[in-house]
């Protein structure tokens, strides 16, 4: 017989798995249909099973489209086709501007529904597979240490920021910012009235590139032609001067892979490492995944003063490589992600290998 649907495999497996009964799992999940070919094959079980799994979730059947999908690829991360946003300008003095953006129902909804996602894939609730889907009330229960509710909703109101806020300057106004607009109202504040599937207004200040008009004068095809200027030269500034030199010294240095392997690392030593982090629970034990942008694999850090997250340069000192080390940090109060800053953090460093670092000698060259 033919179903005249397609099986949506994804979500049915889904659904057989999550079920607690392992024989109807291992009968049913087999019997699933993956070609045109093997449907005819389906067994009586699976199909009523198939039907009864379909009033339960919309998405395990779906009709075959009769019409050509259109690509809404230039459209932003959480507008369809059909939505979109408006905004209102303000200019500022100093070639700074406001915009008002007004978010639609469906972009907050779908901006919330994101971060849920990624925060399923962080956490550990018994009864639930990373990365399964968690009801939203479970996840805010779990995510308590870091917010709750409100910590989840801070984080959609950063995805839309960064995901509409730009788009809305360049195709809406053709301004071209200058460095990171930033909220005028923060997104903890927002957060604390912001509901998801509600419309949103976010306003944002930024620089933009100031607009320069030029006195048009007769005859004169550049206007700016001839024009004089003066400057005064600001006093020679010797701890500028240095901090400029180590930075183009640091352009050209060079390692040298130390072929002892008991060799300790040092200050001024290069090392590439493996790094897993995990928030600090109150005991100072780990605690929750950090996630893949504070970890990482086959990462270089150099040892010295300044660089990097408090704790981190002075927890590698001494280790060799081979060793795998538990390091100890903080990270800055200034940190974009606010979900991290001022947080303490736990890693485990594995040491894979350690450099000495030369840097060139100054000439006049």
């Amino acid at each position: 017989f033919k179903l005249g649907f397609h099986v949506n495999t994804f979500h049915l497996t889904t659904l057989l798995t999550s079920l607690s009964i392992p024989p109807l799992q291992h009968s049913l999940i087999p019997c699933i249909p993956t070609t045109p070919s093997k449907m005819a094959r389906i067994s009586q079980l699976a199909l009523a099973a198939c039907l009864a799994l379909s009033a339960l979730h919309a998405d395990a059947f779906t009709a075959v489209p009769s019409q050509t999908y259109v690509s809404t690829r230039h459209q932003p991360l959480f507008l369809s086709s059909t939505e979109a946003t408006g905004s209102s300008l303000k200019r500022l003095p100093d070639s700074a501007v406001e915009l008002t953006l007004h978010v639609p129902a469906a972009a907050t909804s779908a901006a919330y529904d994101k971060v849920l996602s990624e925060v399923a894939k962080k956490v550990s609730i018994p009864g639930f597979r990373k990365g399964a889907k968690i009801p939203p009330q479970v996840l805010e229960n779990a995510w308590s240490k870091n917010g709750g509710k409100r910590g989840l909703k801070t984080m959609a109101i950063n995805e839309l920021v960064g995901e509409l806020i730009e788009t809305a300057l360049k195709e809406e106004h053709e301004l071209e910012p200058i460095g990171q607009p930033s909220l005028v109202t923060s997104a903890e504040q927002l957060a604390d009235t912001f509901t998801p599937g509600e419309e949103l207004d976010l306003t944002v200040k930024c620089d933009v590139w100031p607009e320069i008009q030029f006195k048009q004068v007769e005859g004169q095809d550049k206007p700016y032609s001839g024009l004089k200027g003066s400057y005064k030269r600001k006093p020679f500034n010797q701890e500028r001067f240095d901090a400029a030199m180590r930075d183009l010294l640091e352009r050209y240095v060079k390692l040298e892979q130390y072929d002892d392997a008991s060799h300790a690392l040092t200050t001024g030593d290069a090392c590439k490492v493996n790094m897993a982090g995990y928030m600090a629970t109150a005991d100072g034990e780990k605690g929750e995944p950090l996630p893949n942008a504070a970890s990482g694999d086959d990462v270089e850090v150099v040892l010295g003063e300044g660089r990097y997250m408090e704790g981190l340069v002075e927890g590698l000192e001494g280790g060799k490589v081979g060793e795998t080390v538990t390091v100890k940090v903080r990270f800055p109060d200034a940190l974009k992600n606010k979900d991290l800053a001022g947080k303490d953090a736990i890693f485990d460093v594995e040491i894979l290998s350690a450099s000495r670092r030369t840097l060139p000698e100054v000439t006049d060259e």
